[in-house]
């Protein structure tokens, strides 16, 4: 099931929603906490972001940033989640509210130290937003199929991708339910299949993480571009 589902006509039309509704939040005036992604699309979010007129608009002081999962690599390394978004981002924007996971720190001790910044930032442990993207063997965050434990209740974890071994630091299934809103930002013919598969089979039906996640006392929302839902039908 994908809920509440928008299919837009780029990937740069889904991402300008995105950054509108961060411009919105960042006018609130008070502290709101983004989940971000790794991957192409988010590229895309964070140079759209230093672009006008959101670069000059967004009130920076009121967003904190934090990271959805990160691999266990360099900041330099272009494998680095924080690494792509400093470049892109965050070296011409207000760092002081950006929470980035250390890669090159021992794996327990920092998923111990991050599970506790979040326990000490963000209220509850409810983020605002969280944005994820999803792969196309349909795992999301840092999530596996066949090796994500939905019942962990850790705010973090660590996990081995399944072919390289690479070891990562994620988010759980409990924190990311947890968020007030939950968007999944999907883009490319490469994940066409997997997303009609959830658009057509009950969760539980199906080994994808991405299937099963979603925010339990708030929104969960799909946004994919017309690659993505090239299986699918709308109603």
């Amino acid at each position: 099931m994908l809920e509440n589902l928008t299919i837009f006509p780029n990937a740069q039309a889904a991402v300008t929603k995105i950054v509108d509704d961060m411009l919105a939040l960042s006018k609130q005036g008070r502290a709101v906490h983004i989940s971000l992604s790794g991957g192409s699309t988010p590229k895309l979010l964070f140079k759209t972001l230093v672009q006008a007129p959101y670069k000059d608009s967004i009130q920076w002081q009121n967003l904190h940033f934090w990271w959805g999962d990160e691999r266990f690599v360099a900041v330099e390394s272009t494998e680095s989640n924080y690494g792509e978004a400093k470049r892109l981002l965050f070296d011409f924007v207000p760092q002081a509210n950006v929470h980035p996971i250390n890669g090159t720190a021992d794996h327990a001790a920092e998923q111990a130290r991050y599970q506790a910044e979040i326990e000490q930032n963000v209220p509850n442990a409810i983020f605002d937003w969280i944005i994820l993207g999803m792969g196309d063997d349909g795992h999301t965050a840092s999530l596996f199929p066949q090796q994500t434990d939905f019942a962990d209740n850790h705010l973090t974890t660590l996990a081995q991708h399944p072919q390289t071994g690479q070891w990562r630091l994620s988010k759980t299934a409990k924190l990311l339910g947890q968020a007030q809103r939950l968007t999944y930002l999907v883009t490319g013919e490469a994940k066409a299949k997997v997303l009609e598969q959830i658009a057509n089979n009950a969760p539980a039906a199906l080994a994808y993480p991405a299937a099963q996640i979603h925010a339990h006392h708030g929104r969960t929302e799909w946004y994919l571009d017309q690659a993505a839902a090239r299986y699918l039908t709308q109603h």
